[in-house]
């Protein structure tokens, strides 16, 4: 047995959210364990069993398609729990999975994007009815408006894909079309069934349909509270997640097998996920004494240094699509003034704030120059090379050029109001506190002001008032998970006029009429040349806005016990756990 104390941390992205189809995945730090965590022992002798240390914070909800269901906890969870029809390969790519679909194929007819697709035969829910076509179409039409007027669901966290979806046909109980309203194609279509950890799942018609569009609303705006696990019959990959199995106060989930699924067993006999944070300490002991095999912390200079030294284990680092940014809260009179923004912007040196932190222990960390496509992804550009060094002329430039004077504190002032801001953040976070004090230093000579806010409301809902959705912030430093899906970043950057009035996961509430035509174009695009054309475009003109600020892809860090083979890291979708299916034990 695995017992972990660590202290608490001022209460304070519980977050949207991994990796993705028509929505975002925002990226939740990890919190320090209030209470002391009891979980099963990973080297359980008389089954093979894989204890996983998470790092971020425990998920609230399972049901990915909202708020409280949509972070990067609850996508590892469910990687293999809620499957969809592709999934995310570590080289951002989709792939078919042919356990659940025999063959898809889009084409163009006569201006139109029409895609089919086969159900492999043997599919079925864990209840053992049939998945089949209406399945599809059910998951389709859930999802085409936020609007509750139309028949929509508002707490969805988009419709992106969803809404350019004209018409769909059911061949048979197997095969199915769908056709996309003319001149609006949709190149990431395979994203719209990318499964749990896309934030895409299969919605189970038989569980999901309650009578009514307002009837059905209702049942996934309340999702699947954690301890009541995934209900019977919604899930239709190799592992399950029941009520039995999952402990909210040691905040652990136990993955047993789906006994009804036809496809490879697991190779292990139960996976238990153990929330056991990123506290240098606890990880580190916690591997060493083989309480939990595995281990996928958020980075942190003495932590990767000291699970080097670990012997037995394998340690590495990769880049993937999480990156830290800034969001500026246009609600705040002196964040709505461009100026002021760009000012911020050109006074915060991000090269030195890599050097500082990031690349004190990996060499490939850099500064991320786009907002919609990552370093490592086909189509990078970097579109903010203006903002690559720290101008301080500039900074002052714009700032006097407002009006504002600096006060005897060295403060500027502007409209009667010092520029003084908080960086709301998540708390218990080294990587992040240090990135606060940093940017808060670098301020400083420009006469801009910051202190920073540690909270866990960040990612709660707008009942509570320091939380993005309710937008009480200045400026907001979180993480966003980049991936193959180029439209689900609509929801983040779109004004709210585009997006219909809705929020969607746009917290700075600012919006450019130039940037939301390209940010349609690109959701509109036939092919994924032209989508990466229109996101390099639209964030060009973003750079402009600044309404955000990237800073640098995050690293991932992955330990595990050499006993175990199968082990890999897919930074894009469910981490170390995309594949579970395929742990074993040497």
């Amino acid at each position: 047995m695995l017992t972990v104390s660590a202290p608490s941390f001022p209460a304070d992205f519980g977050g949207q959210s991994m990796r993705r189809t028509a929505r975002i995945v925002p990226v939740i730090a990890a919190i320090s364990l209030t209470a002391t965590v009891v979980v099963a022992c990973g080297s359980d002798k008389q089954t093979k069993v894989l204890t996983y240390g998470e790092g971020t914070t425990f998920t609230k909800n399972l049901f990915p398609l909202i708020t409280a269901g949509n972070v990067t906890s609850a996508a590892n969870i469910l990687g293999r729990v809620l499957d969809g029809a592709f999934r995310i390969a570590p080289n951002v790519t989709y792939q078919q999975d042919s356990d659940q679909i025999t063959s898809a194929e889009s084409t163009m007819v006569n201006g139109q994007q029409v895609v089919r697709i086969k159900i492999n035969p043997k599919a079925v829910w864990d209840d053992g009815q049939p998945i089949t076509s209406a399945d599809y179409v059910f998951t389709l039409d859930a999802q085409k408006s936020l609007d509750p007027a139309q028949g929509g669901c508002a707490s969805l966290l988009s419709d992106v894909g969803f809404n350019q979806v004209e018409s769909h046909q059911i061949v048979n109980d197997k095969e199915f079309t769908f056709t996309f309203i003319k001149d609006q194609a949709f190149a990431d279509w395979r994203g719209l069934f990318s499964g749990a950890s896309g934030s895409a799942p299969l919605l189970a018609k038989h569980v999901f349909d309650k009578g009514s569009p307002k009837a059905n609303c209702d049942y996934m705006t309340a999702g699947w509270p954690i301890a009541d696990g995934i209900p019977d019959g919604a899930s239709n990959g190799p592992w399950l997640v029941k009520k039995a199995n999952i402990n909210v106060d040691s905040k652990t989930v136990t993955l047993v097998h789906n006994p009804k699924y036809w496809g490879v067993k697991p190779k292990l006999d139960r996976i238990v996920y153990a929330n056991i944070g990123s506290e240098s300490d606890v990880v580190v002991k916690a591997l060493k004494n083989h309480e939990v095999n595995m281990a996928y912390p958020q980075p942190q200079i003495d932590l990767i240094s000291n699970l080097k030294k670990l012997e037995g284990f394998t340690t590495s680092i990769s880049f993937g699509p999480q990156f830290e940014h800034l969001d500026f809260n246009t609600r705040n009179p002196l964040l709505a003034i461009k100026e002021v923004r760009q000012a911020i912007a050109y006074g915060i040196d991000r090269p030195s704030l890599v050097k500082a932190t990031l690349a004190q222990f990996s060499d490939q960390a850099s500064v991320l120059g786009n907002r919609l496509l990552v370093t490592n992804q086909a189509g990078y550009q970097n579109n903010g090379a203006d903002y690559d060094k720290q101008d301080t002329g500039k900074a002052t430039s714009l700032l006097e050029g407002l009006g504002a004077k600096k006060g005897t504190d060295g403060i500027y002032v502007l409209k009667g109001k010092p520029l003084n801001f908080k960086i709301t953040t998540t708390s218990g976070n080294p990587l992040r506190d240090t990135t606060v004090q940093i940017i808060k230093q670098q301020l400083q000579p420009i006469g801009i002001g910051i202190t920073e806010n540690a909270t866990d409301d960040i990612f709660e809902d707008k009942t509570h008032p320091q939380s993005l959705e309710a937008g009480g912030f200045d400026l907001a430093l979180f993480a966003w998970s980049a991936g193959p899906n180029l439209s689900a970043n609509n929801s983040i950057y779109q004004s709210l006029d585009a997006q219909g009035g809705t929020q969607g996961q746009n917290y700075t509430h600012g919006g450019d009429p130039k940037v939301d035509s390209l940010l349609t174009e690109m959701a509109q695009a036939d092919t994924v040349a032209k989508e990466i054309e229109f996101a390099n475009k639209a964030d060009q003109g973003l750079w402009s806005d600044m309404f955000t600020l990237p800073l640098f892809q995050k690293p991932t860090v992955l330990s595990f016990d050499n006993k175990y083979t199968g082990i890999s890291d897919n930074s894009t979708q469910a981490g170390p756990l995309w594949n579970n299916d395929m742990f074993a034990v040497k």
